[in-house]
């Protein structure tokens, strides 16, 4: 519902199968890089954002801007990761999971 909220008036709705597939995928690379089998509450924000940028690429396979000129030739540059603008966030949450210190035992 968060990703819906989010949608411009006007914009197309995907189906509730592919935003729940992009959710999902935003979900298991971020597992991955955090290192953890769930994921904090507050990861939610970055999830929905990611999960909006993946939807709004989709049929473009990440193509950020694209030109043409006179002559036919077109030029296309790409995203290189969604989830790359996050890296300051995903360090911290990183850190919170894995908190390093003395342990007694």
């Amino acid at each position: 519902e968060r990703v819906k909220t989010r949608l411009l008036e006007g914009e197309a709705v995907p189906d509730d199968a592919v935003i729940a597939e992009v959710i999902a995928t935003i979900q298991d690379r971020l597992k991955i890089r955090l290192d953890t089998v769930e994921l904090p509450e507050t990861a939610g924000s970055i999830v929905v954002d990611a999960a909006m940028k993946a939807l709004r690429l989709r049929g473009y396979e990440g193509s950020t801007s694209e030109s043409s000129s006179d002559g036919g030739s077109i030029s296309n540059s790409f995203v290189s990761g969604i989830l790359e603008e996050y890296e300051p966030e995903l360090a911290s949450l990183h850190r919170s999971l894995h908190k390093r210190g003395i342990q007694f035992i």
